[in-house]
């Protein structure tokens, strides 16, 4: 009794099928129109039933239909193929046809096989509907019938898959958490690993290397010089100061012998010489002292700088970089025959 007003909706022009009860008039008007149409019928049932595969709302939708008429065993079907493994996957585009095709997109398959599992508990097929609940618990711990839209019996149904669940539901819940948290890490090191990959960029970018030859006549010179090509600074301040201070000295003393072997001594008395000639001596040996520390130390400085000759010298100058591209944010307005949207384009 309920399918003949489905069907009388579903035809077109509302056409009744059995006795027309509007009269004899009415009655030969209509019986023209089901005779004058009956081919184009036929030729949509026969395009109905070629074997071509429909999209996936387009699919789960067929099933729907058979569930919302109370064809469990219909929608039953038609939801067991859909969701069959061993079934073509169904076109990226809806098509005429309705030979089953197995469903690819994540949310329609939870929501075919919750319309599944009420079907076969609408058949008093429990422990499949309860096979097919713990294939959803499994999935999506999360999930809850909406009790809006499903019978109470279908709800209290996944409660109690859901009970006899609760640790397995649990362990997988934590193992999934876990998972969560050694993806985030994963992603945060990558974050920084590509920072500092940014990082090391920009500074390779921002400085150039220059390569400086050494000479062997440079490590030749004293007062440090050689060691200070060489890049060793603290030996070459070394046998600077060292160098500096003997060879000043011995300037320093060989200008105060000079002063004292300046005097007239025939003037001078005995002792005034006597005092002249000490200090002369004294003078004397500071400056030959002072003399051979520093020709030592010259000599000390040329052969260390030659034996620990750098033939060149590697160094970093900085070079400006271009300023960042600032955000260009520009807005768009678009007219469509259904409206118009608005949006912005971004460059950066």
């Amino acid at each position: 009794m309920t399918a003949r007003p489905r069907l009388q909706r579903a035809l077109p022009g509302g056409l009744r099928f059995g006795r027309d009860r509007r009269g004899p008039r009415a009655s030969g008007r209509a019986s023209f129109v089901p005779r004058a149409i009956a081919p184009a019928i036929v030729l949509v049932l026969l395009s109905v039933c070629r074997s071509a595969r429909a999209d996936d709302m387009q699919q789960f939708e067929l099933g729907k239909t058979r569930f919302d008429a109370a064809e469990y065993d219909e929608a039953a079907s038609r939801f067991a193929a859909m969701l069959d493994p061993a079934q073509e996957p169904c076109e990226p585009e809806a098509t005429s046809g309705a030979a089953p095709c197995r469903l690819t997109d994540a949310d329609l398959i939870q929501r075919a096989r919750t319309l599944l599992a009420a079907s076969l508990v609408a058949l008093k097929r429990y422990d499949e509907a309860e096979a097919e609940i713990a294939t959803i618990l499994r999935q999506n711990p999360t999930y809850a019938p909406d009790p809006a839209v499903l019978p109470q019996e279908v709800v209290d149904r996944f409660t109690l898959v859901r009970a006899r669940l609760r640790e397995e539901l649990d362990a997988a819940a934590q193992k999934r958490a876990e998972e969560d948290r050694q993806r985030r890490i994963a992603e945060q090191k990558a974050k920084e690993e590509e920072k500092r990959w940014v990082e090391s960029l920009v500074k390779a970018a921002s400085e150039r290397q220059v390569i400086v030859q050494n000479s062997r006549l440079v490590a030749a010179m004293p007062f440090g010089i050689g060691q200070f090509q060489n890049g060793n600074k603290k030996l070459g301040w070394t046998f600077a100061i060292t160098q500096a201070f003997t060879g000043a000295s011995s300037i320093a003393a060989s200008q105060v012998f000079n002063y004292y072997a300046s005097f007239d001594q025939t003037i001078a008395t005995g002792a005034e010489r006597a005092e002249l000639v000490r200090r002369q001596q004294i003078t004397l040996v500071i400056n030959q002292v002072a003399f051979g520390l520093w020709a030592g130390l010259t000599v000390a400085g040329i052969v260390q700088a030659q034996i620990a000759f750098v033939p060149q010298k590697v160094t970093i100058e900085k070079r400006p970089l271009p300023p960042r591209p600032a955000l260009r944010v520009v807005p768009t307005v678009a007219v469509t025959p259904d409206g118009f949207s608005v949006g912005a384009i971004g460059a950066f």
